[in-house]
């Protein structure tokens, strides 16, 4: 759903259209999640290679080797101490700032 502003109305039923007519979410999965709203394959990617599932499957060090962020980028505010969300928005922070 979505609100009009334009004629003050909500529409809990239906689906806002984006700019190309789309009402769909498909390739919609990497939307910001976290403290600097992680998003994008490329930053989920580097998530995982650094300190995720596949760190872990490549035999380095992993703060979080049970979590494939590729796959369920919705691990970083499953965690309820927001731990991870803080780790992740430190994580890219640095690679934003150093990288």
């Amino acid at each position: 759903g979505y609100w009009d502003a334009a004629t003050d109305t909500l529409h809990e039923n239906e689906a806002l259209n984006n700019t190309n007519g789309r009402t769909d979410v498909e390739g919609c999965c990497f939307w910001g999640r976290g403290a600097l709203l992680t998003r994008g394959t490329c930053n989920y990617g580097k998530l995982n290679f650094y300190i995720g599932a596949q760190a872990a499957a490549q035999g380095r060090s992993s703060m979080y080797p049970d979590i494939d962020f590729c796959t369920n980028p919705g691990a970083i505010c499953d965690d309820d101490s927001m731990e991870t969300r803080y780790v992740v928005g430190m994580f890219e922070w640095i690679d934003r700032v150093q990288g």
